[in-house]
């Protein structure tokens, strides 16, 4: 024991002979919040946000401003002003056009906390973003922000639009028939029964939308926002016949509580977010990318519409001159629908030409899978999809074949012009003059 407490004696001797003074090589006013000096970063963001919205936004790292529980990174610095361009882009500019200052001033967020990384829950799950009483927004994944990944910004911009649903809905309640119109609420949306394609048949626009009523009510929001009504549109379609109804009661009752709590007009609001996101990102949501999705339900054309081209008339013209001439009792119609749909998540179609048989209408119907890569688009004929009838449509298929070559052959898919999205056609990839438009039906 001597010998030890000899040791010590002498190891602590050496460590005080050691020991030498000099300057610490950090500065240390970066990390103090209260000596902090103004920037670039500070100015663009008091004349952006904090001079004409009061908005205060926090990305200085003050740790005591989060949950001490969770593993947290700062944002950088240089992420910063290109993310609150498109905040201020895609979330403010169109309220700030459709419902103005007076709106935005008493609604909008005090303050907007920025943090660099995402915060992981312990089932697994991630938070986003969070709002806090009504006052705050804190803002996560900052540092992974970059305006040309369109994914990356759809998924801040769902975040903001969802938080700040919260704090719509903590000033003026939801409406009290919406929780009842999908009741299965589930604590555990993330259980494994809660499958996407469970919550979409219960009429939930995600899972995490079965966790309550508050989360379903601004995942609506978010949705119709950010994603569009051409997401939406796509979504409902594959719904199935209960969720069909329930997402569509669901959607004209946030459109009512916009108007009705806001006097918002909530299609207004939906043009602006997705004008500013379009322009923002440069995202073009094409005819092409709506059939992918699965975004209308039907097509309808007309043979005497002003948009189709000479080949078109003519061969309808010849189609029906055929038929007549197979049966003096049939008269093809002036007009053809396309009925969209999905077998196995992959889009197909029928064609449905409907045919006066005497005193009566009957209908000859042809099946493709669909086939779409960029702006093209194949009609691949496949009469093994069950569920129409096909036997009268595979009879005459030899008098309808000029027609039917328009139809068949390697498409390009185009609205009739940006503006008019109701409106779409397709056009011959060789024969360019070749080509038809018909009224979109969602």
């Amino acid at each position: 024991m001597k010998t030890l407490i000899n040791y010590m004696a002498v190891l602590c001797l050496l460590l005080a002979s050691c020991k030498k003074d000099g300057p610490l090589n950090a500065n240390m006013d970066n990390f103090n919040m209260d000596t902090y000096k103004s920037g670039p970063t500070d100015e663009w963001l008091k004349k952006e946000y904090l001079d004409p919205f009061n908005i205060e936004v926090l990305y200085r790292w003050d740790r005591y401003q989060l949950s001490l529980g969770k593993d947290l990174v700062p944002p950088l610095e240089n992420k910063v002003i290109p993310a609150l361009e498109t905040v201020k882009s895609i979330w403010l500019s169109p309220y700030l056009n459709i419902a103005g200052k007076e709106f935005i001033k008493p609604y909008a967020p005090k303050q907007i906390v920025l943090i660099g990384s995402a915060e992981y829950n312990n089932d697994g799950t991630i938070t986003l973003g969070t709002a806090d009483a009504g006052r705050r927004i804190n803002l996560f994944i900052i540092n992974s922000f970059a305006k040309s990944n369109t994914a990356n910004v759809e998924q801040m911009m769902h975040t903001i639009h969802h938080e700040f649903g919260h704090i719509l809905h903590q000033n003026s309640p939801i409406p009290e028939e919406f929780p009842k119109i999908s009741p299965e609420y589930a604590a555990n949306w993330t259980a494994s029964v809660n499958t996407a394609n469970e919550a979409k048949r219960l009429g939930f626009v995600s899972r995490y939308s079965r966790s309550n009523d508050n989360e379903d009510f601004v995942e609506m929001i978010a949705f119709l926002l950010v994603e569009g009504q051409d997401w939406f549109d796509a979504y409902v379609n594959t719904a199935g016949d209960l969720g069909k109804g329930r997402l569509r009661q669901k959607e004209q009752m946030i459109v009512n509580y916009f108007k009705t709590a806001y006097n918002i007009n909530f299609r207004k609001l939906q043009a602006e977010v997705r004008g500013a996101f379009d322009k923002e990102t440069g995202r073009n949501t094409t005819f092409a990318v709506n059939l992918a999705r699965n975004t209308y339900s039907k097509m309808t054309v007309a043979k005497a519409d002003e948009s189709q081209s000479a080949a078109f008339t003519t061969a309808y013209t010849m189609a029906a001159a055929a038929v007549k001439t197979a049966s003096a009792a049939f008269t093809l119609a002036e007009q053809f629908e396309l009925r969209f749909g999905t077998v196995v998540g992959k889009p197909v179609a029928t064609l449905v030409m409907t045919v006066k048989n005497g005193s009566v209408n009957e209908e000859w119907f042809y099946n493709y899978k669909v086939t779409v890569v960029g702006d093209k688009v194949t009609f691949v004929l496949d009469n093994s999809i069950t569920g129409v009838e096909t036997d009268k449509g595979t009879k005459y298929r030899p008098q309808l074949k000029p027609l039917l070559d328009i139809i068949e052959q390697p498409l390009t898919a185009e609205f009739l012009t940006p503006a008019n999205l109701t409106k779409g056609g397709f056009k011959g990839v060789t024969n360019t003059s070749s080509y038809y438009y018909g009224s979109l039906i969602r």
